[in-house]
């Protein structure tokens, strides 16, 4: 049974352990006090209680009810041994296509692709064992609860507790028995077929497991030949036209394999397989869409990329169609991506910017030339002698266009060269130097890394062509679409727009590099080391006890962390800009809803990314019980303020613009969090007031419903003024500043008599509470200019002067004054 771990498998075993022992153990135990503990699935054997026998057998009764409809029900072992036929098929069809070292004779490509088909094997033998697990275990459940059961039982007979039971009690234990020896003998013919099952099934993975170490170690055994000679040098041995059956007989067994791939892949039907599907039919539709409306409403001034991917709609959707294939569909045959480049030559040609092809000028036609020559001789069998001939031929043609292309372009415009074609010019030396390296290889014997150079290096351009026109064709769709009166009137659009294409562009230029890179390297032989190189690395860490830390582990929570937030942010942007303006939301709903989803996708990133870091659900209970205790002794602010933002979330109190006075500052809300609110003052200045100190003090929202605020102004006139006069130039006055609201109107009341003047207060009504202040001093002036003009004074104050020992200082004062008249 080796080989198959599955939890099935581990059942079934307790299971026969547990049968086996059950009835020595009812035997061998005289009393509830003398039985022994059981082993492994049934834990402490003890009998029935005298008082629990009738309720205990009732519930026996149901549990053997339920065994019978387990086994009513139609018995999967059938259905899963087809699947796992399916499975095995082509698995013994390559194990005996590999046998005797076949596997030597296929070029790496047909070996990748052989690895590829072998994981495939290996993921749909996993999804056949979780779906058994499924499918099985309600059968070995029930087997050891009804073996439980029946030692039971077997303990309290043993003990003698059945022998005195009245006679109907007696036989409804007795039936109740025989049902259980009838369930089990039935579970067990059940078991028997799925144990034989699952036997085979730890056979096959068995297989499949050793069919891919040996392409493994065969890929492996390329990969150490690269610099090894395969062939005596060209000028020692040389002999074509010898060997052409063998080289025929090669690919015919290569093409075999792709071909058994390929069906076995889209039989398969994988999510992938769907996705890319419903990404092609969705994708012709929305080009011919963009592409009708672009002639009907052409844009003044679009780009050239826009231009060109409308203009050939149907070459645009051919191309992201394979390039969907080869994101998509990474682990799908070679053949099946082989063939996607290939149709994507003629697209690739069409769709290169006018810019692209004026700063280049024929090197992308080169480079989808090679690409296509170089195929061609993959496609040709012939012996070692004339592939060797064909190979060191297309070097030498890839590398006297690459000089011919050099030294066309005038030397002396060098520093007028567009950065594109200083870095093609810099890169075509790299190339020259690869393919040198590659001819030096084929004539010295060296027709593994000849080929790999050769063919890497056409690869490489040609990839770097496709994705370039990929880039351009998607920029081009997204511009369009971007364009379209349904979305310019979109307030994210219209604030957003230039940066969310910039922002786009950059992420679609960097999964490009990334891409080719990737590429680049696997057709290299150098992508299998580096990742084993990394994997090692990234394992490097600490293991205490339940808890691990590893390198790679903190890198995928560091990356996921910073991914959540950037989604977090991007959502909350999103909805902020949207939501608010929305007609059929309530007031502040949406910054509510921006808010809160803000925070959902934080903290669901965070548990992600926690998960995906390696920490188990029981180590998160752990730290949240410590948070809980911390909370209880020092956190009791952050939480009340943390209840309290949701709070202002729910009930929307305030919303950001609203204009408030709360906790001895008045401002503007900028922002509502879940711990605090930013006011910005008028002075400018920003203030962070925790949501508990809003909550718990008196909140004034000035622009809760509306933006309407009253002013009132004090207006003191002298005495003697005409009160009914004051009042109705008061009142003109007010009428007539622009910003007063005509409903309601201005109010102008005679208040109260003063000392030395009459007060009288102006009430007015301003709908745009922002500027009010402003309104408020245009009134005064105004108020001012028209009491004046209408001859009413503002008195000035008056105060009475109370003097004490009057004599004799009006004596001082009449010498001092008599004094100077003399002098």
């Amino acid at each position: 049974m080796r080989g198959l771990p599955s939890l099935f498998l581990r059942r079934v075993q307790r299971l026969l352990i547990a049968g086996a022992l059950a009835p020595l153990l009812a035997l061998a135990a005289p009393g509830p006090e003398l039985a022994p503990p059981a082993a492994s699935g049934i834990a402490a054997i003890a009998p029935v209680a005298a008082p629990d026998i009738l309720t205990r057998a009732d519930e026996d009764l149901q549990r053997v009810d339920r065994a019978k409809r387990l086994l009513q029900a139609p018995e999967p072992s059938e259905r899963l041994a087809r699947d796992l036929d399916d499975i095995a098929r082509p698995v013994n069809a390559k194990l005996n296509a590999a046998a005797g070292g076949a596997l030597r004779a296929l070029t790496v490509m047909r070996l990748e692709s052989l690895a590829r088909h072998w994981d495939f094997d290996e993921r749909r033998f996993a999804r056949w064992e979780e779906r058994s697990g499924r499918a099985l275990s309600p059968y070995a459940d029930t087997a050891l609860q009804l073996a439980q059961r029946r030692a039971a039982w077997s303990a309290t007979r043993a003990a003698g507790l059945l022998d005195g039971l009245p006679p109907a009690l007696s036989a409804r234990v007795d039936t109740m028995l025989a049902q259980f020896d009838a369930s089990e003998e039935a579970l067990g013919l059940v078991l028997a077929k799925q144990f034989d099952l699952t036997q085979r099934a730890s056979e096959l993975k068995a297989r499949i497991q050793s069919g891919r170490d040996e392409v493994d170690a065969a890929i492996d055994e390329i990969d150490r030949q690269l610099l090894r000679t395969d062939v005596p040098p060209l000028w020692k041995d040389f002999r074509p036209g010898t060997g052409t059956a063998e080289a025929v007989a090669a690919m015919e067994r290569g093409f075999e394999i792709e071909r058994q791939f390929a069906i076995d892949y889209h039989a398969a039907d994988g999510g992938n397989q769907q996705a890319l599907r419903l990404f092609q039919i969705l994708l012709l539709p929305l080009i011919l869409w963009l592409a009708v409306r672009s002639r009907r409403t052409p844009e003044e001034g679009a780009p050239g990329h826009v231009a060109r991917a409308l203009r050939r709609p149907v070459s645009s959707w051919l191309l992201l169609a394979m390039l969907g294939v080869l994101v998509l569909e990474p682990d799908a045959p070679l053949l099946v991506q082989e063939i996607a480049l290939v149709l994507a030559l003629i697209p690739v040609l069409r769709l290169l910017p006018s810019g692209t092809v004026r700063a280049l000028g024929v090197w992308p036609y080169v480079a989808v030339a090679l690409y296509f020559v170089d195929r061609l001789g993959v496609a040709i069998p012939v012996d070692i002698g004339l592939y060797r001939l064909y190979a060191l031929g297309v070097s030498a043609l890839a590398i006297g266009l690459t000089v011919w292309l050099l030294r066309s372009a005038p030397g002396d415009r060098a520093s007028g060269e567009s950065r594109l074609r200083q870095t093609v010019r810099r890169i075509s030396w790299v190339v020259i130097a690869v393919l040198a390296v590659s001819i030096v290889s084929n004539i010295g014997g060296n027709i593994s890394l000849a080929e790999t150079l050769t063919s890497a290096v056409i690869d490489s351009g040609y990839m770097a062509v496709l994705l370039y026109a990929g880039v351009a064709a998607v920029r081009g769709i997204l511009h369009a679409l971007g364009r379209q009166p349904e979305l310019v009137e979109r307030k994210l659009v219209r604030q957003h727009g230039p940066t969310l294409e910039v922002m786009v562009t950059r992420l679609l230029v960097l999964a490009a590099w990334l891409g080719w890179l990737v590429y680049s390297m696997d057709r290299f032989r150098v992508l299998r080391p580096l990742r084993a190189i990394g994997t090692e690395v990234l394992n490097l860490g600490v293991d205490v006890g339940e808890v691990s830390i590893h390198l790679g582990d903190v890198l995928v929570f560091l990356l996921s962390t910073w991914l959540a937030l950037w989604v977090a942010r991007a959502v909350r942007r999103l909805l902020r800009d949207e939501l608010p303006h929305h007609a059929a939301l309530p007031r502040g709903v949406g910054n509510s809803i921006a808010s809160l989803s803000y925070y959902g996708v934080l903290l669901l990133g965070l548990l992600v990314a926690l998960s995906a870091a390696g920490f188990k659900v029981s180590q998160l209970a752990l730290v949240f019980g410590a948070l809980s205790v911390g909370i209880g002794f020092g956190l009791q602010g952050v939480v009340n303020n943390f209840v309290s933002g949701l709070v202002l979330m729910f009930e929307r109190p305030i919303q950001p613009g609203d204009m408030v006075d709360a906790a001895g500052t008045s401002g503007t809300v900028r922002e509502i969090g879940l711990r605090a609110t930013i006011l910005r003052t008028f002075d400018g200045a920003d203030v962070v007031v925790p949501n508990g100190l809003l909550l718990s003090g008196n909140l004034t929202n000035w622009t809760m419903f509306d933006r309407s605020r009253r002013i009132e102004i004090p207006v003191n006139v002298a005495y003697g003024s005409d009160p009914a006069q004051v009042l109705s130039v008061l009142g003109a006055a007010a009428r007539e500043t622009p910003g007063v609201a005509v409903s309601p109107p201005p109010v102008v009341l005679m208040s109260s008599y003063a000392d030395s003047a009459l007060n009288f207060v102006v009430r007015v009504w301003t709908q745009d509470v922002g500027g009010w202040t402003a309104l408020r001093g245009e009134l005064l002036a105004r108020m001012l200019a028209a009491l004046d003009q209408a001859g009413i004074s503002i008195p000035y104050p008056q105060m009475d002067v109370h003097l004490r020992s009057t004599t004799e200082s009006v004596g001082t004062a009449g010498k001092i004054t008599g004094a100077a008249e003399t002098g």
